[in-house]
Order: structure tokens, then C-alpha cells, then sequence
């Protein structure tokens, strides 16, 4: 948990720094709080970050949907995840529960390739004022 506040905090130290022009908003089909509740739920949101979990059961899928800004990952579980981006790219991540990382804006689609749950916190950095 505390991973997740210090995620959080970073998030909002970088966009209230960030100088950056605006972004534009995810299309609401890809939006994946829209899109997939199942497994996605907006957790908090203002004009400088939108905090989003995931939860994604043992070997379960997440459709197409789009992170549309750069942000902070924080996963809560391991990860193992096959993620297919939108011009056909495959790739696996393997990475341990607690890890803090960067997150680049994606289109994609993932399957929890392992017998455990994946969950984690995405930090979405917006432009500031």
C-alpha cells in the first residue's frame, strides 16, 4: 500500500511540474473503466492524474483499450502478463509484486498468463495548468 501512495504522490509532484501541451482523452470505446468494469475501476481522478486498478483473474483476458497518457505502474501482484498492442506486437512482462515502474501511453490487449491473480495501480499523468 504504501507503493501506491508513493506512486500517487509522484504522480501528482510530476504533472503539477509537467509543462507539456494537453493530451487528449482516451476514446470512450478504449477507455478501459468504460469498457471493461469487470476488471477495471476508476479509483480517483482530477485535472493531474487518473488512478486506475486492474484486476485480472489467472489466465483471464483484457480486450482492446487505450492507456492515452504516460504513467505510473504499481503492482500489487506479480505480474505475468502477454500484452498485444494494436499493430500486432506480442510481448510478456514478468515482473514481482511491489515493483514501481513507467508506463508509456498503449493501445492494447493482455491475458494473466499465470495461475494467479494480477492486479496493480496505473497513475495516468495529465498536463497541468
Amino acid at each position: 500500500m504504501r507503493n501506491l501512495w508513493m506512486a500517487v504522490a509522484l504522480g501528482i509532484f510530476v504533472a503539477s511540474g509537467w509543462s507539456g501541451r494537453p493530451v487528449a482523452q482516451a476514446q470512450q470505446s478504449l477507455d478501459p473503466v468504460a469498457l471493461d468494469p469487470q476488471h477495471y475501476k476508476l479509483e480517483f481522478e482530477n485535472e493531474y492524474v487518473r488512478v486506475i486498478r486492474c484486476r485480472i483473474p489467472p489466465h483471464d483476458k483484457v480486450g482492446m483499450h487505450q492507456h492515452p497518457v504516460n504513467g505510473v505502474m504499481v503492482l500489487l501482484g506479480d505480474q505475468n502478463i502477454r500484452s498485444t498492442t494494436a499493430d500486432g506486437t506480442v510481448r510478456e512482462a514478468h515482473r514481482k509484486a511491489g515493483e514501481t515502474y513507467w508506463m508509456d501511453a498503449v493501445t492494447h490487449r493482455g491475458e494473466n498468463i499465470s495461475d494467479t491473480p494480477f492486479e496493480y495501480v496505473r497513475v495516468d499523468i495529465k498536463a497541468a495548468k
